[in-house]
């Protein structure tokens, strides 16, 4: 299994007079006054991404949330036509970012969901029909009854969402979706598939240690770290922290990679922070090979990441 994991790209428009209130402000504030408007290129970067990325035939792809910057429906329409050369032609899974829920209006209103549900609310890959089946019916407006499982051939994806339209960035699962996450990977294995876990934050941070920065992390990452070593995945994918890291958890037995892609739309001279995507070999529950694609500040091409993605972070 040959998997593309693409993470925060957060395509930006201007908001209009109403977006000028509120979290939208404050946004805008970091974005323009913090220059965090200058480090993104979403619409420039992304199409090269992908058009990168499908040179290499992956047999799924993954986006593992903020594919917007504030949740506009011009940004989720342009984040759409932006990744379509890759979710009409692969099996694709994608799971919001805090920024996909920045506003109440938009988890209100289930914006993404309008714009990537096909993508979102699982499922049993059909081949014939080029689409997942089985998954939850979604109604206009309606949200996806997070979390939820994708199945394609011998591999099982647990979609999550843990994120929540608040004044900070931090997320939050709950038991009860700590709960039904767990329940879904323990099915997943005892049926022998291979289980990916997609989570749009950081369990561990780069060093292997619960992320834990105040205001931006998962506030029960302890109780979804108890899950995975009761009920552990074979692989877990998160973005949300614009750097890109593996570190391993390890359970009895075994260790879980946890792999985070960064972003795939920042432009920076630095390999570990520029825009990047993984190239992941999974096979029969096991890790084989991770190969980063990077394009750095003033190149015209994406190439390999210097590092080596297969050495492992040992977690104390």
């Amino acid at each position: 299994m040959r998997l593309i994991h693409m993470t925060d790209v957060h395509f930006f428009r201007p908001p209009g007079l109403k977006g000028l209130f509120g979290k939208r402000a404050l946004g805008l504030a970091n974005l323009y006054v913090g220059g965090r408007r200058h480090y993104f290129d979403a619409h420039e970067v992304v199409a090269r991404a992908v058009a990168d990325a499908q040179d290499f035939a992956p047999d799924a792809f993954v986006m593992t949330g903020d594919v917007t910057a504030m949740s506009s429906e011009t940004e989720f329409r342009d984040a759409l036509a932006a990744f379509s050369p890759l979710l009409d032609s692969v099996p694709s899974v994608v799971i919001p970012g805090n920024h996909d829920l920045y506003t109440r209006g938009s988890k209100k209103h289930a914006r993404m969901e309008k714009h990537f549900g096909a993508w979102m609310a699982g499922g049993v890959w059909d081949e014939q029909r080029k689409c997942w089946s089985e998954g939850a019916s979604l109604r206009p407006g309606e949200s996806v009854p997070w979390p939820v499982r994708f199945r394609l051939g011998q591999t099982d994806f647990i979609a999550t969402n843990p994120c929540r339209p608040v004044l900070r960035s931090s997320g939050l699962f709950g038991p009860e979706a700590i709960q039904r996450a767990r329940d879904l990977v323990s099915e997943s294995r005892a049926a022998g598939q291979q289980v990916v876990f997609l989570l749009h934050y950081p369990p561990l941070d780069g060093e292997g240690s619960p992320y834990r920065r105040e205001g931006h992390c998962l506030q029960d990452v302890d109780a979804l770290l108890e899950g995975f070593a009761q009920a552990p995945p074979h692989l877990v994918l998160h973005g949300h922290r614009h750097e890109a890291w593996r570190v391993d958890f390890p359970v009895e037995g075994e260790a879980v990679p946890i792999l985070n892609c960064g972003t795939t739309s920042a432009i920076s001279p630095l390999p570990d922070r520029t825009a990047g995507y993984y190239i992941i070999e999974l096979e029969d529950g096991r890790l084989t090979s991770v190969r980063r694609r990077i394009l750095l500040e003033g190149a015209e091409q994406f190439t390999d990441h210097p590092s080596r993605w297969e050495a492992r972070t040992a977690v104390q």
